[in-house]
């Protein structure tokens, strides 16, 4: 199982991003996690743009996603919603096909009660618009990420731990069955 694990955010201590590093520290044997922090090199989405003219760093996601086998997603959350840089990110993927029944486990880590379900919810149904796999069975949301990590950004949750390798066995009951 070859996966990659693409972070929502741009800020430099994100949560997100610390659940994706436990993430690939926890991959099963004979599996493995590629993760992507990079979404900040996505330009500004722009529709003119032709197939021959996608900006690099575009291309290069997209052929990190083709070599996947699933991908998996975490977002914090902003405003209620999914954050900028990642829905321009999606924006940028909706014509090509390489989202087109790739399993996707989405996750999302905050700092609140609630865990991202503001960002979660409407994550899901833009990657069921672009006619992806979603995986809600390995899907996660971790609230109260404060205290959850350590000083490093390090997982110590054992509860949240646990929910990973529950993500890891759905994802790879939707690989199989693709």
């Amino acid at each position: 199982m070859n996966l990659l694990a693409v972070s929502g955010s741009v800020r430099k201590g994100s949560y997100n991003l610390a659940l994706l590093r436990a993430m690939k520290e926890q991959c099963p044997k004979g599996s493995s996690i590629s993760v992507y922090d990079q979404i900040k090199q996505i330009p500004t989405f722009d529709p003119d743009i032709d197939d021959q003219n996608t900006p690099d760093s575009v291309r290069s996601l997209i052929s990190m996603m083709r070599e996947s086998d699933g991908i998996i997603v975490s977002t914090p959350e902003y405003a209620h919603g999914v954050p900028g840089a990642l829905k321009n990110t999606l924006d940028w993927l909706v014509s090509s096909d390489v989202l087109i029944l790739k399993p996707i486990v989405v996750t999302s880590v905050s700092t609140s009660g609630l865990g991202g379900v503001r960002s979660h919810s409407p994550l899901v149904l833009i990657l069921s618009a672009m006619n992806t796999n979603v995986v809600v069975e390995g899907s996660m949301n971790v609230p109260y990420a404060q205290s959850k990590f350590d000083g490093s950004m390090k997982l110590t949750d054992e509860l949240t731990k646990m929910a990973i390798d529950t993500l890891f066995v759905a994802m790879k009951q939707a690989i199989e069955n693709a």
